[in-house]
């Protein structure tokens, strides 16, 4: 990746999120690539580059776009986008590692589908990570089984793809086992926008 995207300074991350703000909309995927320990793992057994990712909602009576995701210690969050370039863990740095842009084709003309899954984020703000999914997705892996285990506890993926679901969108499973952020990317339907970081 480094190779096709060359890394930016901060201040032109910034630059560049503010000339493209415009074109954000609710339901665009953001995937992350970052170097936390469980990052290097998901990367490795989902043979992709992404480990992490969120969903874009737009308050468009607000002019506010913000990050919808499910992380590690604090489940379902909803931070302002700005955040990943200036501040993503609350230490005033932006997210370390790279951050893709991307859109499902099926929303580009759907608004109903849009406004369901925007619905779904806000209602699921404050559900707690998914913490036991990845011994799940060992266990499974081991018995060969394909059955999804569900709650109301999220990681990332769980997340997203839930939402997606509320909206009629089926997204794959990774080899059948479990939900990953490269078995999303991979998709053809949806289509890369942009490397923001």
């Amino acid at each position: 990746m480094e190779k096709l995207f060359k890394r930016e300074d901060r201040e032109t991350n910034v630059q560049n999120y503010n000339k493209i703000r415009s074109e954000l909309k609710s339901g665009d995927l953001l995937f992350f690539s970052g170097d936390h320990w469980l990052s290097t793992l998901i990367r490795g057994r989902s043979r992709s580059a992404w480990s992490h990712m969120g969903i874009v909602v737009k308050l468009e009576q607000m002019d506010r776009i913000f990050l919808v995701e499910s992380v590690l210690g604090n489940g379902v969050r909803m931070v302002p986008m700005s955040n990943v370039f200036t501040d993503y863990d609350g230490n005033y740095k932006p997210y370390v590692g790279r951050v893709a842009w991307a859109r499902h084709k099926s929303l580009s003309q759907d608004e109903i589908k849009v406004r369901i899954i925007k619905e779904f984020c806000l209602d699921n703000l404050t559900k707690q990570y998914d913490n036991w999914e990845y011994f799940r997705i060992a266990w499974r892996t081991l018995l060969g089984s394909k059955e999804l285990f569900h709650d109301d506890k999220y990681t990332c993926s769980e997340f997203v793809w839930e939402a997606f679901k509320s909206a009629g969108i089926t997204l794959p499973k990774e080899r059948g086992y479990f939900i990953s952020p490269g078995a999303f990317w991979r998709l053809d339907d949806v289509e890369m926008k942009g490397i923001m970081i």
